[in-house]
């Protein structure tokens, strides 16, 4: 991970000349403020991943936050290097030990931490605590919706997080509202996905009442290894595949000197191959829009043959 450089003004001059070239070189556009005085490079921004541009955010405000302040939520599964969907919050997350209930600031958000044992790590590059990685899984299971939290508890399970472990630190706490919806989350997580996208597309298939699949089977046939499959519905016999654009326009998915084109004709005879195994009665393919729409997802599953349940819920927020 990239580390993007804080460049320091304001009380770092104390004659205000570097505050005001600075602010400057931000109007212009040259230069990224992330809070007042500190700054950085906008190329380099635009070049970072959302978890670095956030942990530079963290970094902005380190020296601004009372010692006793943990990071915490979003900013702690930014500094663990759990996926996030999407960008990561403009303001930093961290745990206040003094307080009972939220406070919103212009760059901070404190959440109450004075009704928990808070169990901490410390920052590799200043010390300041942060939660570790079973509470940070527990706070994002409990805070966010399973499309947000369900990739991070992959991610965290395939690190050797035990399910059991975050399932205790959520019942631990006193959090009424979110308790089911993180105890979805931490049932419907898998150490076998194999991208936040399918982590995405199972929470999808789950609101859309699918049987739950085996994760990444693998296929073999008498010329060898065919594939290994996102879903797999054993009862029906149907192949499941989650089609997101990226290993079809990202150059670093794909193999050296292979083209878009290539990559669909070998998609097709992985396919092709997949569809004539004796146990595979039937192929699809969906992504980001069925996904983001569960009738559609519903009659793409009930056409291949797998059936589904209306949920008691349509949606765990």
């Amino acid at each position: 991970m990239a580390r993007l450089t804080i460049i320091h003004g304001g009380t770092a001059d104390p004659s205000g000349r570097r505050g005001r070239a600075l602010q400057r070189a931000a109007d212009a556009g040259d230069l990224v403020r992330l809070v007042p005085g500190r700054f950085v490079d906008a190329a380099e921004w635009r070049r970072a991943t959302p978890g670095e541009r956030h942990i530079a955010r963290i970094k902005a405000v380190h020296d601004r936050l009372a010692p006793r302040l943990v990071v915490s939520h979003a900013s702690a599964a930014a500094l663990h290097g759990l996926p996030w969907t999407g960008e990561f919050p403009d303001t930093v997350d961290v745990l206040d030990p003094r307080r009972t209930t939220s406070q919103g600031l212009a760059h901070v958000r404190k959440r109450p931490g004075a009704q928990r044992t808070i169990r901490t790590q410390a920052m590799v590059s200043n010390g300041r605590r942060l939660t570790d990685l079973v509470s940070t899984a527990a706070d994002l299971a409990i805070s966010y919706d399973l499309r947000m939290s369900v990739p991070a508890l992959d991610s965290a399970l395939r690190r050797g997080l035990a399910r059991d472990d975050i399932r205790a630190e959520v019942v631990a706490r006193n959090a009424v509202h979110g308790r089911q919806r993180a105890i979805t989350a931490i049932e419907l997580a898998d150490a076998a996905s194999g991208s936040p996208g399918e982590s995405i597309g199972r929470v999808a298939l789950d609101e859309a009442g699918a049987p739950r699949p085996v994760l990444q089977r693998e296929f073999w046939d008498a010329d060898g290894f065919i594939a290994r499959v996102d879903f797999w519905f054993p009862d029906e016999g149907v192949v499941l595949e989650f089609d997101g654009k990226a290993k079809y326009v990202d150059p670093a998915l794909r193999a050296a000197g292979t083209t878009v084109a290539d990559v669909v004709v070998s998609e097709k005879r992985r396919e092709d191959r997949l569809r004539r195994h004796p146990e595979v009665q039937a192929v699809g393919r969906f992504g980001w829009p069925e996904a983001h729409d569960a009738e559609v997802l519903r009659a793409l599953l009930r056409g291949l043959g797998v059936p589904t349940s209306r949920r008691s819920f349509a949606r765990l927020r």
